[in-house]
């Protein structure tokens, strides 16, 4: 089996599924998004579900081959405009659609595109702690893998919040970590994004003390940070549990 029509609750969700079924990494997937069933801001904040259809690389090379019904000018198109500049005007022409004037520059970083959006309504297009900014990019990230049928990594920042959530996150997650060693309980954080996680599971990677593991279900999840398994004298904490 060469492709597969998966849904799930998110647009990671459905990815995950599709590349267990396929065993393959997003990487090697070419993704077309099918169905989009929405509510929310934005038309997606709070989406229900995600209809994508997944295939492998090789075998959309093969089809391609063998039928070539592309017209020129769409093809040309395609080639010209590639996902950081077609994200670039998809943004920039939101913007005058909703009324709030901002201006994007792409760039890349690593293997990720980066969006970094400047804009007087900064608190507007931001929400309450990251909501709009996270429907906004997800907005994107669909309609890039809409157009180029791949999933690509991508980031908005707007007027470098993500920085700030960055230092505050660090901040506290570093507090945590602290009462965790003293007490050998486990803590939560507040449910937090993808991105958000990844600080907090990146900062005590090499951690001898705690160790950390998303859980919840759905885009946003709490990270546990829990104690190593620490011997002392006659006592033992494992996970938070004596």
């Amino acid at each position: 089996m060469d492709f597969i029509e998966v849904e799930g609750k998110t647009y990671e969700d459905a990815i995950k599924k599709a590349s267990l079924e396929l065993n393959a990494e997003e990487k090697d997937l070419d993704i077309d998004v099918k169905e989009v069933d929405t509510k929310g801001i934005l038309g997606f904040l709070g989406s229900k579900k995600v209809r994508i259809v997944a295939r492998l690389r090789t075998a959309v090379a093969t089809e391609k081959h063998k039928e070539p019904e592309v017209s020129e000018g769409h093809r040309d198109s395609e080639e010209t405009e590639g996902p950081a500049e077609y994200g670039k005007r998809f943004l920039e022409e939101l913007s005058g659609y909703v009324g709030l004037s901002f201006s994007v520059r792409a760039t890349e970083v690593k293997d990720r595109l980066m969006f970094l959006v400047q804009s007087d309504h900064g608190d507007i297009l931001i929400g309450k702690e990251g909501d709009v900014l996270e429907a906004l990019q997800y907005v994107l990230r669909l309609a890039i893998a809409k157009r180029y049928k791949q999933g690509l990594k991508l980031l908005i920042d707007i007027n470098g919040y993500r920085e700030k959530r960055k230092k505050a996150l660090t901040l506290t997650a570093k507090r945590l970590a602290d009462r965790v060693k003293r007490t050998g309980r486990a803590l939560k954080t507040d449910p937090l994004n993808p991105y958000e996680r990844r600080i907090i599971h990146t900062l005590f990677k090499h951690n001898k003390n705690v160790k950390t593991k998303s859980e919840g279900e759905g885009h946003t999840k709490k990270v546990v940070i829990s104690p190593n398994k620490i011997t002392d004298g006659n006592r033992r904490f494992v996970d938070g549990n004596r």
